[in-house]
């Protein structure tokens, strides 16, 4: 299969900046591609045939795709003769492709419809709240500034800029400098050398990951190892691929980037192999916290430093999945960071020390984008302050409460968020996003009959849409309602057997089981399907220990909590079930050992457990 780059400077209108400390050096911007951060992830819109598509920026994919839900969304017809094997974090996977008619995005000068492009097709792992991926097919078309803290990608060609600093915003900033290597026809990947703890390391910038991330091979050369004190368990890690990785989270004394240097990073690291031989995938937290202008012809990455946390990692319990997956596993905290961890030194070049300059926004639109940049770095309040400004300028618009209502959300203000997915939906009775948080919030106030109806009607406006009805399973479960996601993951299965996210459904539905306490045999059948679909991680693992435990199979309960901790020495909860299925055996000693060393990794771990009714006290 022949994949070729996007014409995209071809025929648009350019739009000329202000030379750049030389009379001969031109920037010419053809495309301000408005982002939404969807919490760390960086959304664009575009239209694909007349209807309008939601993509994940994603400066790590090597070319634009679409899901097969995308693909049936759009009317799209599959291309099988043009097979390609696809290999990311989790190994290979097979891939087609296919062709749009029209296609665009939100921000093209002149708003220029393109015909027959093409697309890799991916399976559904990607699909729900996006439909695709924006590569770097398209990103990498000239020059790209990532100025994702204000809510916007540009696109740019640069005429007679050799030698030159291309952050044409930075004023006095202090501006960091890196090289990165030539682009090739395979691999048009952003990659430059950083220094971590003295160790010099491969990087990828990436905004398709949510969160930073280093192989354990480098953080090892660095001197850090899973087993050392101060690591903690991070979930997993999984994309591109049948396979997941485990995570764990670490300090690391230094990290260098370009003249700008960075202590105490907390970083997440993973035993994670990759085709572009890569030591290190920094994030979208990492382009939040900076504004960057990557020339590919150059070969340089320029950026200046935002203000905050450069890594800010909220809550260290996250799962965190690449591409556009990223799953809390509890509510992240209302407050902004302000530690001096994670803090960096610019000392790059002859740049004079400042700050970045502001950037006023002029209209509702910017103050939206700029708030939900805000909100992604968990700095909710400042999100909501802006999205008062959006609402002020432009009341008639539903995103504005949406997303408002999302920081309330977030921030426990659980009333004024329902009162903004209210006037969303008034303004837009089909709003989808805020009507299935209208639901979440409702199934939090024990309001189900709610809920229920809010759920059916969703599910009415897009009766095929299989990845909904999942996560609207996944809700009910995740909320205690576990009959009722039983019943839903039952029709979802029966539907979907051979989608790539049957183990989760599987997996899920076995916790459901477990914890009502019935059907576990039924259970079980789900738990061991599951590991045979799926790839067998730790959180497979954790299920079916805790259904063994249930059934009284003490034995291999504890033969699966302990194959779990070999993968993720630092669970809480492992070790919490692994304590309890020893009590249950009699091992006391070892059971309130691995219980007390749970409790002071996560204090709540109990309360998980009690919730499925095992305490110690429960166990003879």
């Amino acid at each position: 299969m022949h994949l070729n780059k996007i014409g995209l400077l071809a025929a648009l209108t350019f739009l000329s900046l202000p030379a750049i400390a030389d009379d001969n050096c031109k920037l010419q911007r053809y495309a301000e591609l408005p982002v939404t951060m969807s919490g760390a992830r960086p959304l664009v819109t575009g239209m694909i045939n007349g209807k309008e598509a939601h993509f994940l920026a994603d400066s790590g994919a090597f070319f634009s795709l679409l899901t097969n839900e995308g693909v049936k969304k759009f009317g799209l017809k599959p291309d099988y003769s043009t097979r390609l094997n696809v290999r990311g974090f989790g190994g290979d996977e097979n891939a087609f492709s296919t062709t749009a008619h029209d296609f665009s995005l939100a921000g093209f000068l002149g708003g220029r419809v393109f015909h027959d492009i093409q697309f890799v097709v991916l399976g559904n792992k990607f699909a729900g709240m996006i439909d695709g991926i924006i590569g770097q097919n398209v990103l990498s078309g000239a020059d790209t500034e990532y100025d994702l803290a204000n809510g916007v990608i540009r696109l740019f060609s640069s005429k007679d800029c050799h030698g030159r600093n291309l952050a044409y915003w930075h004023g006095t900033a202090n501006v960091a400098v890196v090289d990165i290597e030539a682009t090739t026809k395979i691999s048009h990947h952003i990659i430059g050398q950083a220094v971590l703890n003295n160790k010099k390391i491969r990087v990828v910038f990436d905004t398709g990951v949510t969160h930073s991330f280093l192989t354990l091979r480098a953080a090892k050369r660095a001197g850090i190892k899973p087993e050392m004190e101060g690591v903690s368990a991070s979930g997993i890690i999984g994309g591109v691929g049948h396979d997941t990785h485990e995570l764990w989270l670490a300090r690391f004394d230094t990290l260098d980037i370009g003249g700008e240097l960075i202590k105490n990073a907390r970083l997440r690291m993973g035993e994670i192999e990759d085709t572009l031989n890569a030591d290190m995938f920094l994030g979208a937290d990492f382009f939040l916290s900076h504004r960057l202008y990557v020339s590919q012809n150059h070969r340089k990455i320029f950026f200046t430093y935002n203000g905050g946390a450069v890594f800010d990692l909220g809550n260290s319990n996250k799962d965190v999945q690449v591409a556009d997956i990223s799953k809390d596993t509890q509510s992240p905290s209302s407050q902004s960071t302000t530690s001096t961890d994670n803090l960096p030194s610019v000392t790059a070049g002859d740049m004079a020390e400042s700050t970045k300059p502001k950037d006023a926004p002029l209209d509702a639109d910017e103050f939206r984008l700029r708030g939900a940049a805000l909100a992604g770095r968990l700095d909710f309040f400042g999100a909501i302050e802006n999205f008062n400004q959006a609402i002020a300028l432009d009341p008639s618009n539903a995103e504005n409460f949406y997303q408002r209502g999302l920081a309330y959300s977030h921030s426990h203000q659980s009333m004024l968020a329902m009162n903004d997915f209210n006037s969303a939906l008034k303004l837009h009775a089909n709003h989808m996003p805020s009507l299935i948080e209208r639901c979440r919030l409702r199934l939090e106030n024990k309001d189900e009959g709610g809920a229920r109806a809010d759920f059916d009607l969703a599910i009415s406006l897009v009766p095929g849409d299989a990845s909904l009805q999942l996560r609207i399973a996944e809700i009910f479960h995740n909320f205690g309602y576990y009959d009722e996601a039983i019943k839903r993951f039952d029709e979802w299965i029966s539907k979907n057997p051979k989608d790539e996210r049957l183990w989760i459904a599987l997996n899920t539905r076995c916790v459901s089981r477990a914890m009502l306490g019935k059907e576990l045999d039924t259970a079980l059948a789900d738990c061991n399907l599951a590991m045979k679909r799926g790839p067998g991680n730790s959180m497979q693992l954790d299920t079916r220990a805790m259904v063994y435990l249930k059934l009284g199979n003490i034995d291999k309960s504890i033969s699966d909590y302990k194959a779990s901790l070999k993968l993720q020495p630092k669970g809480a909860y492992t070790l919490y079930g692994l304590g309890l299925a020893e009590l249950r055996k009699g091992l006391k000693t070892e059971g309130e050992k691995n219980i007390e060393t749970a409790k002071q990794i996560d204090p709540k771990v109990a309360d998980i457990y009690s919730r499925a009714n095992l305490t110690p006290q429960l166990m003879p």
